[in-house]
């Protein structure tokens, strides 16, 4: 049994890849089954690929859900607070005596968490 299972998966292995290049025997032109059908398989894959395991819901699902949600949630608070700092801009100095600097740093967190709360 074991020999015969090897043996068929060996031939199988070459009949699929082997020979790598076309090679004339007589009359016939012989090449690996996969390597004379590379360009539709990979095709097929690509558009495989797309459609049923990177779909746009697939993507969003793993950055929001993934198990390096944490990471995306971290790189949004960032960028969020750098936004809401250069939005304010020149008046910053003002905000932050009219606000107080501790108010002026919970409204940008506050913005932060909003903007992740809408995902």
């Amino acid at each position: 049994g074991f020999l015969v299972g090897w043996c068929t998966n060996w031939l199988a292995l070459k009949v699929i890849f082997r020979p790598l290049y076309p090679k004339k025997i007589l009359c016939w032109t012989v090449q690996g089954i996969f390597l004379k059908r590379q360009k539709e398989v990979s095709e097929v894959f690509a558009r495989v690929s797309c459609v049923e395991i990177l779909h746009v819901k697939a993507v969003w699902e793993a950055i929001l859900n993934g198990p390096l949600s944490k990471n995306f949630y971290a790189m949004l608070r960032a960028h969020s607070i750098v936004f809401t700092e250069e939005l304010v801009g020149e008046l910053k100095p003002i905000a932050i005596v009219a606000m107080g600097a501790d108010t002026f740093a919970l409204m940008k967190e506050d913005i932060a968490n909003r903007i992740a709360e809408k995902l």
